[in-house]
């Protein structure tokens, strides 16, 4: 199978602001990566005055990756209308799409010589399928193959969530993984050895990619169900001991209300996927949920929270 890269030339009056708004919305999709290409400035242009390329190039870039499959004319449709939506209208950034298709092989073999394992909390270490890793006898491993996940769990908001739940999930508690995206925190969930363990993702590409990743990481299928839909539609009167989510904050926002509704008594929301601005936003709205904050964790311009009902 074929690689569309889809690939976003813009400018701004603030680069670096529009540049990281446009990568949290590629990961929003669940891109597994994004590629950053900038104008050489003149102070490193005689650095890299041999890639002729780079030196020449004047434009600021973005490019993901996705699999070229049935569902690629909807992805194609779904990152022009959001981002048209996004940034149409606004007088501070310029910027066009265009799509090119990859060979899979070609695409991979480049992009596996810079992933290796990565130890992303105290215990946990996302290793790619193809690498070679001997764990330390407290580690837990997370294969994940990038050429078919969503993620590969270097991204400071997967990492953070996966502190969290190390810290707080108890052996036999039921979790369930909002917009589950690769099913990355399902694994982890049983690895730490939760019980009945959900995923749910409005993305039919996430749901296949959750139970791919399952599968990989010889998860147990019988306590492992994941579902595409809505939240509340998917779990009717079900509720859980943890609810995790490592979605964007105005999406936390919106779901927060149903997300409450599907937590045990004394039961903990782990979110993350907060940028900076956003966390007075949604602390405040936890607290009128009735939740207290536990701890929040953070990396970078990004936080997580940990809440008790």
């Amino acid at each position: 199978m074929n690689l569309i890269e889809v690939k976003v030339i813009f400018d701004a009056d603030n680069i670096k602001e529009v540049q990281t708004e446009m990568i949290n919305l590629l990961y929003e999709f669940g891109i597994q990566g994004v590629k950053i290409e900038e104008p050489m400035s003149k102070k490193n242009a005689l650095d890299f005055y041999k890639d002729e390329r780079q030196f020449l190039m004047k434009e600021y870039s973005l490019s993901a990756y996705f699999p070229n499959n049935a569902y690629a004319e909807r992805k194609k449709e779904l990152f022009t209308n959001v981002f048209e939506e996004r940034f149409g209208e606004r007088e501070d950034v310029i910027y066009n799409i265009d799509f090119y298709e990859h060979d899979e092989e070609d695409y991979q073999n480049a992009w596996k010589k810079y992933l290796y394992p990565e130890k992303v909390s105290d215990r946990f270490v996302v290793k790619p399928t193809w690498r070679e890793y001997e764990a330390e006898e407290d580690e837990m491993v997370i294969e994940l193959d990038p050429g078919r996940a969503f993620g590969t769990g270097s991204h400071p908001t997967t990492s953070l969530c996966l502190k969290l739940m190390e810290d707080h999930i108890v052996e036999g508690e039921t979790v369930i993984d909002v917009g589950t995206g690769s099913g990355i925190l399902m694994v982890a969930a049983d690895k730490l050895g939760a019980g009945d363990i959900w995923g749910v993702d409005i993305d039919e590409l996430a749901v296949e990619s959750a139970k791919e990743n399952l599968e990989l990481n010889k998860v147990n299928q019988e306590k492992t169900h994941v579902f595409k839909g809505d939240l509340v539609k998917v779990v009717e009167d079900r509720k859980f001991d943890v609810v995790v989510a490592n979605i964007l904050a105005d999406v936390i926002l919106l779901l927060l209300e149903d997300m409450s509704r599907v937590i045990k008594k004394d039961g903990l929301m782990i979110l993350s996927g907060i940028i900076e601005d956003k966390l007075p936003e949604i602390e405040q709205k936890i607290k009128a949920l009735g939740f207290e904050i536990v701890e929040v964790k953070a990396d970078k311009e990004w936080r997580a929270i940990a809440a008790k009902a």
